[in-house]
């Protein structure tokens, strides 16, 4: 049903933006026929036609020619916002048919290095959690996502963002009329494929100046000069057409106001540039603030959002709107020969600048926070679009006391809903951890991951896909993945001792922690793999964590009584019929009785002999 409605969508803004294109493809041709028309009456006037019809048709068509270009121009504009509008229901649809791995933003640049779980899980990267979840497009809006993936919260704060995701999860359009407005700020070029790359701006160099000192308002010169010497000027040149003044006294002038301007073009370059590099991307941040004043909605979150965009500066949509008057006045720069004249008699530059500093006093110090603000709506949209998206998802019950993970019927939310297996996983004090054996294939590394994203995904606000989900504040610790390093010298087992120590050092430093540990010390010999896991299980366990090792080892099972009265054992299994393998993927109790490997290096054609 959702997907009938992205498509439906998709189709009504690609009918649209055909119209435009349509549009657009007439007012170029009009452009162009009433900008010959100008130019050859204009020509013929000068060649000998009777000069009165010639010119009178050149005005006329050149008055036709610039208001074709303006018309143009917005419907340039409404086919850029149709085209956006397009994109992220394809996008929503991409999300739906598991193909949003082929979306542009994987996340990448956003996670620190040596983060505890974040490759381990996939989290950022192609394929990634952060690829399927995110909806945002601006920077903020990103980097707010990535913190709330990256770093665990209190329960109370976790729970407002719960009830921020489940109200938004319910406003389907104001979330995609978001994103199309929030890729106008972004801007988007077409890849080979026809997928957008966007191309997040830099706000940095603006928020630098905006949260800067205001050094041309700190000079009473400038100030009073810029509106006296301007007056002076025209004064004494009207005293000077009309009354006989000596023309030396409005020159004298000029020539003080030129002074003037070669003194403060430092500074109002520096004005100029610091606003007219990301002008264009931050005048639409007025579209998504002025999305978010407008949206009234119950939730306490969403209304906090609200309320904070409520500054003695006014409403950030109103001041955007004043933002944009001040910028048109520069547009006089490009007005050739116009633009020194106007400039040195007017100061044009200096009072530009004046003006945007005043502008910078009100608003400047707001900045920061509008844009978190919009970084936090586009977080909360992308957790809702996933909760509006996904079936059979979970909205986790905060514990706020203890150390509990309980899960009932968990399966990994990056496999389609048709593949998803599900599992039910408990521990708390009284069962600490899990110790999973199973044959290669089964599945371990997989529930891991599961568990690992689904603790991320619960305390960032967001549902999860299980039946039922209890959990408590937990630092996720996890050593997975192992990746060695020719060029670093680092071999396979220290790469892997070196994350089991992060592990040991998160349970120590960060409690209490969720451990997720994956073929534990699998990169050196039997007997010193079984002494040194068990070292590392029991002082998680003594430390007070709770989690899951898995292994393909079955002598490791054979632990220590007072280790057994903490863990659990489980496995999984595969099933052979007529020499043909498969898997269920289900926690079965207790440890395997077998492994696969020698079955699997057969089913590859290697005459391997069975005992």
């Amino acid at each position: 049903m959702q997907k009938e409605t992205y498509l439906a969508g998709a189709r009504r803004w690609q009918d649209e933006a055909e119209k435009h294109r349509r549009r657009s493809a007439l007012h170029s041709n009009l452009r162009g026929l009433s900008f010959g028309t100008a130019a050859i009456a204009t020509i013929a006037g000068f060649a000998g036609a009777p000069p009165e019809p010639s010119f009178i048709t050149a005005t006329v068509a050149g008055i036709i020619f610039i208001v074709f270009v303006m018309r143009h121009a917005r419907v340039l504009e409404a086919l850029d916002l149709a085209e956006r509008w397009v994109d992220v229901h394809e996008d929503a649809v991409r999300r739906l048919d598991h193909e949003w791995a082929q979306l542009p933003d994987t996340g990448e640049g956003l996670v620190p290095p040596d983060h505890l779980y974040s490759g381990d899980l996939d989290l950022f990267g192609k394929g990634s959690v952060f690829q399927r979840l995110s909806v945002a497009r601006t920077r903020f809006g990103r980097e707010r996502l990535a913190q709330l993936l990256l770093e665990s919260d209190e329960p109370t704060r976790v729970r407002q963002r719960q009830a921020a995701v489940r109200s938004l999860s319910q406003e389907s359009e104001l979330r995609l009329r978001f994103e199309a407005h929030a890729l106008g700020v972004v801007g988007s070029q077409r890849s080979g494929s026809g997928v957008r790359t966007r191309l997040p701006p830099d706000p940095g160099p603006l928020l630098a100046w905006a949260e800067g000192p205001t050094t041309l308002l700190g000079s009473p010169l400038l100030v009073w000069g810029s509106k006296l010497l301007p007056l002076i000027s025209v004064l004494t040149l009207t005293a000077t057409l009309m009354f006989g003044l000596s023309p030396y006294v409005p020159l004298l002038s000029l020539l003080i106001q030129a002074y003037v301007l070669l003194r403060s073009t430092p500074d109002t370059g520096a004005v100029f540039n610091a606003v007219s590099a990301t002008e264009g991307a931050f005048l639409r941040y007025g579209t998504l603030l002025e999305i978010i004043e407008q949206y009234q909605s119950s939730d306490p979150l969403l209304a906090q959002l609200r309320e904070r965009l409520t500054t003695k500066a006014g409403a950030p949509s109103t001041a955007m709107g004043r933002f944009r008057n001040l910028m048109s006045w520069f547009d006089l720069r490009h007005g050739g020969l116009l633009y020194p004249i106007v400039n040195i008699s007017l100061l044009w530059d200096l009072n530009c600048s004046l003006a945007l500093e005043r502008w910078k006093q009100q608003a400047g110090p707001q900045l920061r926070t509008w844009f978190d603000t919009i970084g936090w709506f586009e977080a909360l949209s992308s957790l809702s679009a996933f909760a509006a998206d996904e079936p059979d998802v979970h909205y986790p019950e905060l514990v706020d006391a203890g150390t509990v993970f309980e899960a009932r019927g968990l399966s990994h939310p990056l496999l389609p809903a048709g593949r998803r297996v599900k599992n039910d996983v408990a521990l708390d004090a009284t069962t600490q951890a899990l110790l999973i054996t199973g044959s290669n294939m089964s599945g371990k590394s997989t529930l891991l991951r599961a568990m690992g994203v689904s603790c991320v995904l619960a305390q960032a606000g967001c549902p999860v896909t299980a039946q039922n989900f209890r959990v408590s504040r937990l630092t996720v610790a996890t050593s997975i993945r192992i990746s060695d390093s020719l060029e670093r010298g680092v071999s396979h087992f220290l790469a892997e001792v070196s994350k089991l120590k992060r592990v040991v050092e998160a349970a120590t430093t960060r409690a209490p922690a969720l451990f997720l540990l994956d073929e534990i010390l699998h990169g050196t010999n039997s007997r010193e793999r079984q002494i040194g896991a068990r070292w590392v299980l029991a002082e998680l366990l003594r430390l007070g964590a709770i989690g899951v090792v898995s292994t393909h080892d079955q002598e490791l099972c054979q632990l220590p009584d007072a280790l057994m009265r903490q863990v659990k054992l489980v496995h999984l299994r595969e099933n052979v019929t007529e020499g043909v393998m498969t898997f269920d993927y289900h926690l079965y109790p207790g440890p395997v009785t077998s492994g696969n490997a020698l079955r699997l290096m057969q089913s590859v054609g290697l005459g391997v002999p069975l005992e």
